[in-house]
């Protein structure tokens, strides 16, 4: 293809002399001035009536349009100057930038996709180079690539095509630099003038001037800038995840809940593969396939996991578009990095009961013989001999908060509050939200939650509203099931089975329960788990994050029916991963720090970066800043309110 190129000789370099100013009007208005004047000062000193002779009159004249030619000269700042001037330069510059690498063009076959840098490639050597070759017959063609930095390809015309053939031209595309480089093209010395810039590129500038003001630059210099455009105007197929939700510590065998939001453009009716990674492990510990629907822009998806092994686990979480689906070119796998610390510590468990009925009794016998717990228990109906028999039994509820600070999760079955002190419940409002404990209320027709009315600090651990609810509750002989939300059927605790559709089989097989407690509407910010399936969907499990822990409330105290022919299969399963989950609360409580979270790691140019701050509990209470620097920028310190949300 070079050797049909037949390279025009450069014309012997020659000077050219040429008068320049710097007038701010056109010519003939220039002209029409001097005229004016010329003719203003020849009148006065003709039909001027004094008695000196016409000479001398002619010759004052002549002095002031001499003095007023002067100092129009003097204005025009007029220069006359030589410049050594040979073949007319014309720049071509070619973007090679990062985005420039996105396959969204389609050129010349049917159905073929080209990168925009390709493109650009296949567009200057199509039909042998013969663009190229008409504007060497006019002008002297220099190529340029650009990204971070302007690079000359080539020296000669034959040199120059041969690197734009080079599919591996190079070069750092960290960043694009388009103003900068007409800039620089404008300012370099050399003797033949340039004639004009052909920017072949996507448009993108993400640092440095900006094409506004090298266009306005160009515009003074008089050198025209022809601009071909490349790539489709919407933006690219993507999948991204964000917002990444989880525990930062749990214990082994815990069933860790992975959050995320999926974020899609243009993937309709392409499959989304979410895979959750540990370590660096290739295998997945957990996958979901996603179809994106049409209208579909974002969704929540959940993966869980059970860590078997003590230390921190480093978890990615990614998406990807499978192969084969709708296409998503020049997209790469979204990545969200999370850090898990597994403990293989005992769980320290406070079971407390009013009085010993079937619940307190299957309970107690099931934490005792389960060796990753230290169970503790309190009955207040019990025997003043039943401490010293029973191992686990406590004489009395700790209320000091120090005492409460022992347990990593409580749990209160039908507690007589009568028989504890007013200031105990405060403690224990402490113990959650600031301790990040862990409580389960367990309702019962004696007194939870009737008897608590009037009790200030429980009510607002409560995640209902209660204020009304009257003693006794319902009791159904038809029976009824307890039956998960769609927000409960992806809840860690709630998973009885391995899949989440087996898991809603199996609540949907569990025993009837024949009663239930009044417990009031859920509180705005409560999560409802569990609800009845007749009696208008009231609610039978519902939680609540209160500060750094969080608060289980059971509308039934007749989960051990669950272990009618088949034990304590799942019984078992539920009580010893909610226990848990409220236990993880106090882990994270100790775990977390200031975390700066950005909800992306690759941005689209002129798109909006969104940071979140999720604070320590020795944080709250204080206004963060925040140190944002810029290369070649000054330093800024912005200091952050927290809104209505935290």
């Amino acid at each position: 293809m070079i050797d049909r190129f037949t390279l025009l000789a450069q014309s012997d370099l020659e000077t050219v002399w040429t008068l320049q100013t710097h007038w701010g009007w056109p010519p003939w208005l220039t002209a029409l001035l001097v005229a004016g004047g010329v003719a203003v000062v020849v009148g006065a000193y003709r039909y001027e009536a004094s008695p000196a002779r016409s000479a001398y009159r002619a010759m004052l004249g002549f002095l002031r349009l001499t003095t007023l030619l002067l100092l129009l000269a003097m204005l025009s700042e007029a220069v006359y100057s030589g410049a050594r001037t040979g073949q007319s330069r014309m720049a071509v510059v070619v973007d090679r930038s990062d985005s420039m690498q996105r396959a969204d063009v389609a050129p010349f076959k049917e159905g073929e996709r080209l990168t925009r840098e390709d493109f650009a490639r296949q567009l200057l050597l199509k039909d042998e180079a013969k663009f190229i070759e008409t504007m060497a017959r006019e002008y002297e063609v220099e190529f340029y690539w650009v990204d971070n930095a302007v690079v000359r390809a080539g020296g000669t015309l034959e040199e120059s095509i041969s690197a734009i053939d080079n599919e591996n031209s190079g070069g750092d595309p960290g960043a694009t630099r388009l103003g900068d480089a007409i800039q620089s093209l404008l300012d370099t010395p050399t003797g033949a003038p340039l004639q004009g810039v052909l920017l072949i590129s996507d448009g993108q500038n993400t640092a440095g001037q900006s094409l506004t003001q090298a266009a306005e630059a160009a515009r003074r210099a008089g050198v025209p800038i022809y601009l071909l455009g490349l790539g489709s105007e919407e933006a690219p197929p993507e999948a991204q995840l964000t917002d990444l939700l989880a525990d930062d510590a749990a214990f082994i065998d815990d069933l860790v809940k992975f959050e995320a939001t999926l974020r899609t453009r243009g993937l309709e009716g392409s499959t989304v593969r979410v895979e959750l990674q540990v370590d660096s492990a290739s295998t997945s510990v957990a996958t979901e396939m996603i179809t994106i629907k049409p209208n579909m822009s974002e969704r929540t998806v959940r993966l869980l996991h059970r860590p078997t092994r003590a230390g921190e686990l480093r978890y990615r979480m990614k998406a990807s578009v499978v192969e084969g689906s709708a296409e998503a070119v020049g997209s790469e796998p979204s990545v969200l990095h999370h850090t898990l610390k597994v403990r293989d510590d005992k769980v320290r468990v406070l079971l407390a009961a009013g009085y010993p009925n079937f619940e307190y009794r299957y309970l107690k016998h099931l934490l005792e013989r389960d060796q990753t717990l230290e169970l503790s228990t309190l009955l207040q109906e019990s025997d003043i001999e039943f401490a010293e028999s029973d191992l686990t039994a406590l004489v009395r509820f700790p209320i000091r908060e120090a005492e409460l600070a022992e347990y990593d999760a409580i749990v209160m079955i039908d507690l007589d509050p009568t028989l504890l002190p007013r200031s105990v419940w405060k403690s224990v409002a402490k113990y959650v939200s600031e301790g990040g404990g862990g409580l389960a209320l367990v309702a019962g027709p004696r007194s939870l939650p009737a008897a608590y009315r009037g009790i200030g600090p429980f009510a607002t651990l409560m995640p209902t509203e209660s204020k009304t609810v009257l003693p006794g509750g319902w009791a159904e002989a038809n029976g009824y099931r307890v039956l998960p939300t769609k927000l409960g059927e992806r809840s860690a605790p709630l998973q009885l089975a391995d899949t989440p559709e087996e898991s809603d089989l199996v609540w949907r097989a569990l025993p009837e329960m024949y009663w239930r407690a009044e417990v009031g509407s859920p509180k705005p910010a409560a999560q409802v788990l569990a609800y009845h399936p007749n009696a208008g969907g009231a609610p039978l499990i519902v939680s609540q994050y209160y500060g750094a822990g969080r608060v289980l409330l059971h509308a039934f105290d007749s989960s051990w029916r669950w272990r009618r022919q088949v034990g304590d299969v799942f019984f078992a399963r539920y009580w010893v991963q909610t226990i848990r989950s409220l236990a993880r609360g106090k882990l994270n409580a100790a775990a977390k720090g200031d975390e700066l979270i950005a909800t992306k790691s690759k941005y689209e140019y002129g798109q909006p970066v969104r940071l979140r701050l999720r604070m320590s509990q020795q944080s709250e209470g204080k206004n963060p800043v925040v140190l944002l620097q810029s290369q070649g920028r000054p330093e800024q310190r912005i200091e952050l309110q927290a809104g209505a949300g935290g």
